[in-house]
């Protein structure tokens, strides 16, 4: 087997696997132990790549992009996560007539479920960054000199994991997968580091903004005019 059937039969492998097991997760949503179920494939998924990166591929978790953190790391992940808010607000504002700072929820102590929601889509999110911006990005530049073509491919495969059980078409989420995926996969061909710390630092973020505590934002944007 040559080096890029090996690569793509991997990637095949990893991707059915997520996929399957996404279908299942979404289908025992409604069960009382789903958070707990969630967290430990999450753990699983996650160690089977740097399992997979380590023992099969036998690199450094590094060729991943998954580093120790730095100061500049969290400065852009913040970045990174204000940007891609307002990629996902401003249409709202612009060409709908719903607002995006409308509703603001209640203080973090008055709202304990709150806890358990942030949670869960931050786990959700690492373990995406760990497969898809860490493990398949890469194995797909190992194989594609194109790096459109690249952030194709992950738009797709990242689009048909977070749809819904009955995988039909939603505009707003294919819409949210592209912008997050260009934002994200540009970030990583432009700096060297190549790191997925601070995608992790953005997604969480992001998951508070859209929470409702975006309305800071736009009440520092608006302050100015």
């Amino acid at each position: 087997m040559t080096a890029n059937n090996k690569v793509t039969l991997q990637i095949v492998l990893i991707y059915i696997f997520v996929l399957l097991t996404g279908f299942l997760l979404r289908n025992y949503e409604t069960n009382i132990h789903y958070q707990w179920v969630l967290i430990f494939i999450s753990i699983f998924e996650i160690a089977l790549i740097c399992y997979i990166t380590g023992k099969v591929d036998g690199e450094p978790l590094s060729s991943i992009g998954l580093r120790s953190i730095s100061i500049m790391d969290i400065v852009h992940g913040v970045v990174l996560g204000v940007i891609l808010y307002l990629l996902y607000t401003v249409p709202v504002e612009l060409f709908t007539d719903v607002s995006a700072t409308a509703d603001r929820p209640l203080p973090f102590s008055e709202m304990p479920y709150l806890y358990t929601l942030l949670l869960i889509s931050f786990i959700n999110k690492i373990t995406d960054e760990f497969i898809f911006r860490g493990y398949i990005f890469t194995k797909l530049n190992q194989l594609l000199s194109s790096k459109w073509s690249v952030i194709l491919i992950s738009f797709l495969l990242i689009y048909v994991i977070n749809q819904s059980k009955t995988l039909r078409f939603n505009g707003v989420n294919m819409y949210g997968a592209f912008i997050t995926t260009v934002l994200y996969c540009y970030y990583l061909y432009s700096f060297s580091r190549k790191s997925i710390i601070p995608l992790i630092i953005s997604d969480g973020l992001l998951i508070i903004l859209r929470a409702g505590y975006g309305y800071i934002i736009w009440e520092a944007i608006f302050s100015f005019f």
